[in-house]
């Protein structure tokens, strides 16, 4: 978290009185964390939809039945980035779940710099861009131990690279570099706010925008 806010660039909000940018990257941050960790929980505690849906439950019963949809939800997103493995590519999921683990956010070096905030509908409504670094030309590529494999995204932007470490030639593969996210997040009136949930603002969705993916291959493999 402190590495995040440390490369967030002075950002010009474009409504005056707006609420702290500070606080929806801090939500943006939870969400990535929980979901690269497994911790469906504490994500569903940051999500709008669920929420939502949850505060409009009459019941218990009506309540559980929520919970249980939405964690199907969680999971499949897992599942469709084991999925996109076997395919060679990812599709998109409603929770984000498959997008975030095919990046790599929070979890194997990848990194989600915000470079531009929108809020409208009254303040209660913001858009956040940023940019997803996979920073996979740090991984080292001339040490890497033969007989495994890696599963990249790849570009065009949803593309997986199924590559074998020792055998393959890196240098062949055209990795993705970077790719703008967009993030809706809201605020949700008569909600109240979970205790995992670090703020009153909850993601409505994420969104990739191929159109602003690029690219980048490694260096071929040094002759044995």
């Amino acid at each position: 978290m402190r590495r995040l806010l440390a490369l967030i660039p002075a950002i010009s909000l474009l409504v005056s009185c707006a609420p702290s940018a500070n606080t929806l990257y801090v939500t943006m941050e939870t969400y990535i964390s929980a979901v690269s960790l497994n911790d469906v929980s504490r994500a569903l505690a940051s999500s709008a939809p669920y929420q939502r849906e949850l505060n409009d439950a009459a019941t218990s019963e009506e309540k559980a039945q929520v919970t249980k949809r939405y964690e199907g939800m969680m999971e499949r997103g897992y599942m469709l980035w084991e999925q996109a493995k076997s395919m060679g590519e990812m599709a998109p999921d409603p929770m984000g779940v498959a997008l975030i683990r095919g990046i790599g956010l929070g979890r194997e070096g990848a990194a989600a710099m915000p470079i531009k905030v929108r809020f409208d509908a009254g303040n209660t409504r913001a858009v956040i861009t940023s940019r997803a670094i996979t920073n996979y030309d740090r991984i080292p590529w001339g040490n890497l131990p033969s007989g495994g494999r890696m599963y990249l995204l790849g570009y065009p932007f949803g593309k997986v690279v199924n590559f074998a470490t020792g055998y393959d030639d890196p240098s062949t593969m055209k990795l993705l570099a970077t790719v703008d996210l967009e993030w809706t997040l809201v605020t949700l009136a008569g909600v109240k706010r979970p205790d995992a949930a670090p703020s009153d603002w909850y993601v409505e969705k994420v969104e990739a925008r191929p159109d602003t993916a690029t690219s980048w291959s490694p260096p071929a493999s040094p002759p044995s």
